[in-house]
């Protein structure tokens, strides 16, 4: 695998923390794996949004049918 250098700030406090609970030899490890983490999360969730939207669209049709008349009963004319 190749690596890049990157030069990165953190709060004080976050980088404090990081410095006390993880071992100087391995926080970039550490880093490169949380935020593998949180991109992973992230993707799947737009995939699942995506998913719900598409699998609820006739309901989500439904009710805004149900709403329509009251969304158009209160616009001045």
């Amino acid at each position: 695998m190749h690596y890049k250098r990157l030069n990165i700030t953190f709060p004080s406090d976050l980088a404090n923390q990081l410095r006390k609970e993880i071992p100087a030899r391995t926080r970039s490890q550490y880093i490169a794996n949380a935020v593998k983490e949180k991109l992973y999360k992230e993707k799947n969730l737009k995939k699942e949004l995506i998913k719900s939207y598409k699998a609820n669209a006739k309901l989500y049709e439904e009710i805004n049918k149900e709403w329509e008349t009251v969304d158009l009963e209160s616009w001045p004319e």
